[in-house]
């Protein structure tokens, strides 16, 4: 499909402030994207719910709101595209009734399409009288992107508020695949249109093809290491754990064994995703209200990166076909003063850096995580706003405060060998249930009080870590530009039977390490920008995440959980017990930190929970 440049928004709400600016845009989608085939009926089905049949972005129309989830909740362990899932297991399922959805809609489609008129119409009013952002803060979208890269990805899926994403997921689906005879990755036209453009490309077919080749070693290796015959299951129904050949039962038997098999899948693809690049193409919707819709549309237009700014205007272009006014100020000098000021911001951030990080001496990079900031008086900010709101009178926060203020000062005179007040830890550990109990779990989050006080980590981590820890939207993360200088290596490429896979994995590293740094010696502007795509996911990059307490619990509650992703466990571990090294009154709280170190098949309890529910319906 190719992309004109130059090309704009089908409004003329947008249109013409759009053209005037200098997008800069490729002349094709960067991925060699060809168009899905389908039938004719198909395409007449498809044009009902989805908003083109030919492009990979598209928004979602006229289906319910749990179809559109179950749906999207696919992404994370499919290859196909939504429109092709939908047609295969939503379109024809009878329960789902989305048929007479279909018939409706051909019998009203006069009707409806007047009324939507109308509908905008009273909307454009409704704006223009009370001009409120409060207003595209009620209504949403559902939007998909297929075939876009890592880069993109995250770019996409950097809006916090009021926003939703689910993922083509490394763990659970093979990338190692062709789409008409093309590794998935994307053809950055920066340095598709430069001398290193062969380079570029035998890099990436190298790695996929060390991807593709090193699965089934890594699967193979994994096995020997976990093997079925000494892996205790615990029973979902019973609770009771034996090992795998003391199961009698032939159909528990049997669950078991395809639980086994999906869990070591899930194991290797988990060990071997470091190879892959950050051009790797994946799929992912997104659920953003009207207002969040907006922001990331601007954003995605001002980002330094075509394959990105393309993207945004794609988006902008079919989600104007469903809520138009939501995206009216996209056109608008309003959005030209947004999108400026967001490109100018990040231009100054770059110079100030440049002008000043001279000064700042040089520190050896080091992996890992390390706690860099935290609020020194978090027993009595917590403290305080406990009683505040708990109170049965009407004392100010001020009176409170200065109490709280007062009692730690007692404290540590009575104590100097610690930094923490005693008697507030108390109030503040008293004053929540116990989350230990049955029936209560990670769910069952620390009080709003809690949100009073932080604490700031610096990740040096993988890439890959990234990718999964960025999904959290209840906190400040920013990273650094990705680097290819340094490059995490998984413990079991190191293991006996794994020395192939360590041998390529460090070779094309190197090769990455030297591609990356050709491109940065041009001092080309626009060759140093795509620098970012000569990456793996196994390269190092330095992010930090600034959240509330509160946050923070929930945060490495979920994130240490027995089946989660291995690297990112450990990096989760680091930053929990770094915090409560400092706010120690707090360890009875983070009650769901996950502690031990490893699970071997982490996924394997899940997988049998799994199966024992596909049975049960």
């Amino acid at each position: 499909m190719i992309i004109k440049k130059g090309m704009t928004a089908e409004s003329s709400v947008s249109s013409g402030i759009l053209s005037s600016e200098n997008l800069c845009l490729p002349a094709e989608f960067p991925y060699p994207y060809k168009p899905e085939s389908f039938t004719g009926g198909e395409k007449e089905v498809l044009s009902r719910f989805f908003t083109n049949t030919d492009r990979p972005v598209f928004a979602v129309k006229n289906l319910p709101q749990e179809v559109i989830g179950a749906m999207f909740s696919r992404y994370s362990r499919t290859e196909k595209s939504i429109r092709r899932l939908f047609l295969d297991e939503f379109w024809v399922s009878a329960e789902l009734g989305i048929q007479n959805i279909t018939a409706f809609l051909a019998d009203e489609s006069e009707e409806l399409e007047a009324a939507r008129e109308k509908a905008q119409k009273f909307y454009r009013r409704v704006f223009a009288e009370f001009g409120d952002d409060s207003v595209i803060q009620m209504g949403s979208v559902h939007i998909a992107f297929e075939f876009v890269s890592q880069i993109a990805a995250k770019a996409i899926e950097d809006g916090r508020i009021a926003a939703a994403y689910m993922e083509k997921s490394t763990r659970y689906v093979d990338f190692g695949s062709k789409q008409n005879g093309h590794y998935l990755f994307t053809e950055v036209p920066e340095i598709m249109e430069s001398p290193f453009v062969d380079e570029f490309v035998a890099w990436n077919e190298a790695l996929f093809t060390a991807y593709v080749t090193h699965l089934p070693t890594t699967i193979k290796h994994l096995g020997k290491k976990y093997p079925i015959e000494e892996l205790e299951i615990r029973s979902p129904k019973t609770g009771e754990v034996v090992k795998f050949l003391d199961i009698v039962d032939e159909n528990e038997r049997q669950k078991a064994e395809v639980a086994y098999e999906r869990a070591l899948k899930a194991k290797a693809f988990d060990t071997i995703r470091v190879i892959l690049p950050t051009t790797t193409v994946t799929n992912l919707g997104a659920h953003f209200s009207g207002q969040a819709a907006e922001n990331a549309v601007n954003k995605l237009i001002t980002s330094p990166h075509s394959e990105v700014r393309l993207i945004g205007i794609m988006a902008l272009q079919e989600l104007l076909k469903v809520t138009p006014n939501f995206l009216q100020n996209v056109g608008h000098s309003y959005g030209v003063a947004t999108r400026t000021y967001r490109s100018e911001t990040r231009e100054r951030h770059t110079q100030v850096a440049q002008q000043q990080i001279v000064e700042i001496g040089e520190v050896k990079k080091k992996s890992g995580v390390r706690l860099v900031d935290w609020d020194k008086d978090t027993d009595v900010k917590i403290a305080a706003q406990i009683l505040y709101t708990g109170q049965g009178g009407h004392l100010s926060k001020r009176a409170i405060f200065e109490w709280a203020r007062k009692i730690k000062d007692e404290d540590l005179q009575q104590n100097p060998d610690i930094w923490w007040s005693s008697r507030l830890a108390e109030i503040i550990v008293s004053a929540v249930p116990d989350r230990k109990r049955e029936g209560l779990n990670r769910r069952h989050k620390l009080p709003r009080a809690f949100e009073h006080a932080f604490a700031e980590v610096e990740f040096n981590v993988d890439f890959g870590i990234y990718r999964d820890l960025q999904r959290n939207r209840m906190s400040t993360t920013e990273r650094q530009t990705l680097s290819a200088e340094e490059a995490y290596v998984p413990p079991e490429f190191a293991e006996p039977g794994m020395e192939r896979v360590l041998q390529d994995y460090l070779g094309l590293t190197e090769k990455t390490k030297k591609l990356n740094r050709k491109l940065l010696a041009t001092n080309n502007p626009k060759l140093v920008r795509a620098a970012e795509y000569v990456t793996i996911l196994g390269n190092e990059l330095r992010f930090n995440v600034r959240a509330n307490i509160r946050q923070w619990a929930f945060f490495s509650e979920l994130r240490t959980i027995e089946d989660r992703h291995p690297t990112y466990r450990r990096a989760m571990q680091s930053a929990a017990r770094q915090i409560l090294y400092v706010m120690p009154f707090l360890k009875p709280l983070f009650t769901h930190v996950d502690w031990r170190r490893t699970y071997g098949l982490g996924r394997l309890r899940a997988e049998i929970k799994t199966q024992q529910k596909l049975t049960e319906s």
